[in-house]
This record gives structure tokens, sequence and C-alpha cells, in this order.
């Protein structure tokens, strides 16, 4: 017992040995006291230097650039056909209808610039009122949209006119009037043709004076129209009718007609003509006659030209000029394309209502006094031509339509 305490013993102190010389456990330092509490100086810190970063400039608008992109087709504007009929009772051998002719053609293809495919076709009934009707009927049962109808009188189609309108075809009476208010009738104020030129002849003759009067064709719408003019200025310039004729609208029946009057012998001061001047003009240099004091009126490039001429140095013969424009044929279309358009007329938009006539004004007229204005437009113009203009789409529409 006494040894195993022993040993005990000896264990317990050789354990207490090997802790005593194991190595100690390092104890952390104790910390610096703060700066304020250290007696030894310390370096000053310099502020902290902002750190150089480059400058961001401030975005620049930039222009934008074209981009590749695949060319898209432009809407195609809408195009409406039109079919257009333009009935004559005379085309041949007169200058003023083939010039109306000319017109209507020139508005049709101008049309297209306000979205109309006119297409034209022309009829002619050699003044025959059995074939303009049958036209006239072919027309309409081939399914035109506009007829443009210069009629050979102003009555006896009314069957034909109200089948027309029936069928929802735009019937427009051109020029010579005709006597109906079913449609539209479009023509140069007539009556101012023949009051201006009378009235002038008055004015230069002085009252007292003798003219022949040569007219158109009797019974016709504007020759009547136009009569009444001339008789109205006849009256109240005090001019004296010794003769009165009729040349048809035919310039060699009017020269016939004039060389008849001067180999008769009858005496006058002066001649009034309802157009054709220049056939007047071939008849006294036929006869050899000396010319008259007062002649009118025409508007074609033949009778300017000569008025330029025989008055070159002065004024030898007093003549009047005043336009009968064959363009009404080409206004009158374009009234047709405004109303096919679905526009609506103004009110009190007729000269005539009785009729639904409107009259174009006559805007030229010219004599010895102001022919200088005009001379660069007559020499122009080639000697069969006639001074015309006609109303636009537009022109028409802001004169005419609401």
């Amino acid at each position: 017992m006494k040894k195993y305490l022993v040993a005990l013993l000896v264990v317990c102190l050789l354990g207490a040995a090997a802790v005593g010389c194991a190595q100690p456990t390092a104890t952390p330092a104790p910390a610096q006291p703060p700066a304020a509490q250290q007696p030894a100086a310390t370096q000053p810190t310099a502020a902290p230097q902002p750190t150089a970063v480059p400058p961001t400039a401030a975005p620049q608008p930039t222009a934008p650039q074209p981009t590749a992109a695949q060319p898209t087709a432009a809407p195609k504007p809408t195009v409406r056909k039109v079919k257009l009929a333009s009935q004559n009772a005379v085309v041949e051998g007169n200058a003023y209808r083939v010039r109306y002719e000319k017109d209507i053609q020139d508005a049709a293809k101008a049309a297209i610039d306000w979205g109309f495919d006119v297409s034209y076709a022309s009829f002619v009934s050699n003044w025959d009122p059995a074939t303009e009707a049958q036209q006239l009927e072919n027309s309409i049962n081939e399914g035109y949209d506009i007829i443009l109808v210069n009629p050979v009188a102003p009555t006896g189609l009314d069957p034909i006119i109200e089948k027309a309108l029936d069928a929802g075809i735009i019937y427009i009476n051109v020029d010579c009037e005709y006597y109906s208010d079913k449609i539209l009738n479009i023509a140069t104020d007539q009556y101012y043709l023949g009051y201006k030129t009378a009235t002038y002849a008055g004015q230069r003759l002085g009252r007292g004076a003798k003219v022949v009067m040569i007219a158109a064709i009797e019974g016709n719408a504007a020759n009547e129209y136009r009569q009444a003019g001339f008789e109205k200025g006849i009256e109240e310039t005090g001019l004296v009718v010794v003769g009165y004729y009729n040349h048809d609208w035919n310039m060699v029946k009017a020269r016939q007609v004039m060389t008849e009057i001067l180999n008769s012998g009858l005496q006058f001061d002066g001649v009034l003509v309802s157009q054709g001047a220049e056939a007047i003009l071939d008849a006294y240099d036929a006869v050899g006659a000396p010319y008259p004091k007062f002649l009118g009126f025409a508007d074609s490039g033949e009778f300017m030209q000569r008025m330029f001429k025989i008055n070159a140095e002065k004024e030898v013969l007093p003549y009047i000029v005043v336009s009968n424009p064959p363009g009404v044929g080409g206004s009158a279309l374009n009234f047709g394309l405004n109303l096919l358009m679905g526009r609506q007329l103004k009110d009190n938009v007729y000269s005539r209502p009785e009729y639904h006539s409107i009259y174009l004004p006559s805007k030229i007229w010219f004599t010895y006094e102001n022919q200088e204005q005009y001379r660069d437009m007559a020499m122009k113009m080639a000697p069969g031509d006639v001074i015309s203009y006609w109303l636009t789409i537009d022109e028409v529409a802001q004169e005419y339509f609401k």
C-alpha cells in the first residue's frame, strides 16, 4: 500500500512538471492609447487628394444616321376612269369648232392631275338632227359618264335628255343653249359680244351712220342672243341697218355674201359681222373696193394679223376684236367633273335661270387704241386659230360650286 501511494505521488509530480515545461500561451499586447494620450508627436496626415477622374463630356446630339431600310413604294393615288363624249353640229371647215374640240381634249388630259383618267370620243352630226339623235342614243347605250352637246337646235332632244338623266349620265349643253331646265347650259356671254361690237361701232361711226349686219344662223340660240346684243347696241348708238344677211358661220358663204353686197352698189359706212371678219376682208380685196369705216368683230389669228398690217403706220381701218373662246368646251368638261365629284352648284349661280344657263365672260377685247398690248399674242397665233382659254377644275369649283 505504501508502495502504491509512493508510485501515485511520483506520477502526479511528473504530470505537474510536464505542465510547467509547456510553452505559455501568447497574450496580446495591450492596445496603444489614442493619439491624445500619446506624448510622442505624430506626423500630420495630409488631406486626401481627390482622385483625378477624366471628366465625362455632356452627350452631344447626334444626327440620325440613315438606315439601310428597304424602299417602300408610295401609295398609288386613286384614279377614276371617265368616259367622255363630245357631240357637235359641225367641226370640219369651222376654225372655232376645231379649236373647241382641241380644248376639250387638252382639258381631258389635264384632269389626270385631279385623279381622272378621261377617255374622249367625238361625234359630228353635220347639222342633221336625225344623225344627232342617233349618235346621242348610242352614247347613252354605251355608258358614257359625261356627254357635252353643242346642239343643232335649241329644242327637240327632250326624250333623249330624259333617257340620259335616267341612266345617271351628266349631260351638259355647251355654247349654243338648249331650252331646258333639266340640264346645265354652259356658254360664253353671247349678248356681250354683239353689244360690245355695236356700241364701239356707234362710237366710231356716229349716230345715223349706215351699216350692214351679217349674222350667223337663224334659229340658233347663240346667234339669237348675240343678235339681241347687236340690236341693243345699234339702238343705243343710233346706227341705221341698211342690209341684213346671214353667213351661217361658214367663211366661204361669208365671203360670197360680202362680195354680192359690194357688187350691188349698196351704200353703207360700216360692216357688223357675227365673227368671220377675215372673210369680209377677203371680199374687199377680191373686189378691189376701199375698206369700210368700221369692221367687227372677229378673234382669229388671220384677222388680227391683217389688222396690225393694215394699220401699221396709222389707223386706216377701225376695227374691234372680241374673244369668243372655244375653250368653253374645256370649261364645260370641268363643270361635269365637279358634278361627278358630288359637288353642288352655288345658289343663284344661273345667268338665265329658266334654262339653267351659266354665261362665262369674254376676257379679251381690243381695238387700234390698245392693240399693242396684244401684238405678241396675235403674231404667235396660227392664222386659222382663235383666241381661247378654259377654266380649270379648281377655278370652276371656286367660282361656281359650294
